[in-house]
């Protein structure tokens, strides 16, 4: 019961953020699961239904409105993905990415990267549980660290390739 209903919180969660609730409204949605399910012993599943379904009801949103905000994130974020990947192979090829040389377009890459995870960082709101303001959904202490060795990692074999073979 108590992995079904984490499972439950989880998805309830994931499917509230991508309709844009705030963080202090999911947490509050989430609490009032979590008491019911503690006062009657039920499933949730049982009593809310699928957490997409019962998020939707919750919110009165079939599916989340996108804005040009977040187009523009979406767009930058992929424009960035294309000038790292690219950059990258041509570090490691020895090839340049049309007029940007491989160097300066893992430059370019990161340079729009940042501006957007900060933006996204800045427009996600914490879930806080009203009964004891913990964060629902804590973000692990270790992915920023996971996340940076993934980036770095092709970077420091570009890196080795470059020297062994030049």
């Amino acid at each position: 019961m108590i992995t079904d209903l984490d499972t439950y919180r989880r998805d309830l969660i994931l499917a509230l953020r991508v309709r844009d609730v705030p963080g202090d409204r999911i947490g509050e949605i989430v609490a009032e699961v979590e008491s019911h399910v503690a006062d009657t012993g039920e499933d949730p599943h049982e009593a809310f239904g699928p957490a997409r379904e019962y998020a939707a009801t919750t919110t009165g949103l079939a599916r989340s409105r996108w804005g040009w905000t977040d187009l523009a994130v979406a767009v930058a974020a992929g424009a960035a993905g294309w000038l790292l990947a690219g950059g990258l192979l041509g570090l490691v090829s020895g090839t340049s990415l049309g007029p940007l040389r491989p160097w300066a377009a893992v430059a370019l890459g990161l340079a729009v990267a940042a501006p957007t995870v900060v933006h996204l960082r800045r427009t996600t709101s914490a879930v806080r549980d009203p009964r004891t303001g913990r964060d629902m959904a804590p973000f692990p202490r270790w992915a920023p660290w996971l996340l940076g060795g993934l980036l770095a990692l092709p970077v420091a074999v570009a890196a080795v390739v470059l020297v062994a073979f030049s």
